[in-house]
């Protein structure tokens, strides 16, 4: 019994902290039901938590997700575990409105936001990968260099517009980095970063895979 309510009592705070209003960093076009918003922050905090997709709409994951990221409060049940399930699952989304947000998340979520990047090949994912090949946490490094090296070329045949300038900028700071990396499983990351985005420029100038 007690259980039950603990879970009803659970889900009034939830329901209370997801209801508030949302900061300016939510696209407007969210418009998630409050109910639903419960529903997926409830379902970061259970141990068999990989059916989102199966059972919510990508626009109802992806807005709650960017929602739960910005306005989650520190101190609600199971908050750290909440937000970086919700960093990883918009990285797993292919929706651009997950990059800024994945950005905004490097600072707390280091790994998991630099890891989800390398799956959006834009201009503004590549330049923050590019600014943390750097980082002083290993760990970031680790799945900075694991982005930069699996990231893929966007669907043409038009680029985005400061893409190759991008990919050169990427290039020349990988290429100055790699004989610094004092890790070597890291360094040999970027080695395959520095082959995978030249790659891309390849792609990106000629229209031909450098693998072709």
């Amino acid at each position: 019994m007690r259980f039950t309510i603990d879970k009803i009592l659970l889900s009034i705070l939830t329901l209370g902290i997801l209801s508030q209003p949302a900061f300016a960093q939510v696209p407007s076009d969210c418009d998630v039901s409050a109910g639903v918003k419960v529903d997926i922050r409830q379902m970061f905090t259970a141990e068999d938590n990989g059916v989102f997709w199966d059972i919510w709409s990508h626009d109802d994951i992806v807005c709650t997700c960017i929602d739960l990221f910005y306005n989650d409060p520190v101190d609600a049940f199971l908050h750290g575990r909440v937000v970086a399930g919700a960093v990883v699952l918009l990285g797993q989304s292919e929706d651009p409105r997950a990059v800024p947000v994945l950005i905004d998340a490097i600072d707390t979520y280091p790994s998991q936001a630099l890891y989800n990047l390398g799956n959006f090949s834009t201009v503004e994912a590549l330049n923050a990968l590019t600014a943390n090949v750097r980082n002083e946490d290993v760990e970031a490094r680790d799945n900075c260099a694991e982005a930069l090296r699996v990231m893929k070329s966007p669907d043409g045949p038009v680029f985005e517009t400061g893409w190759v300038d991008a990919l050169q900028v990427a290039i020349d700071e990988v290429s100055a980095w790699i004989t610094e990396e004092p890790e070597l499983d890291i360094r040999d990351y970027y080695v395959d970063a520095f082959i995978n985005l030249g790659q891309l420029l390849d792609t990106a100038t000629t229209g031909v895979s450098g693998t072709e």
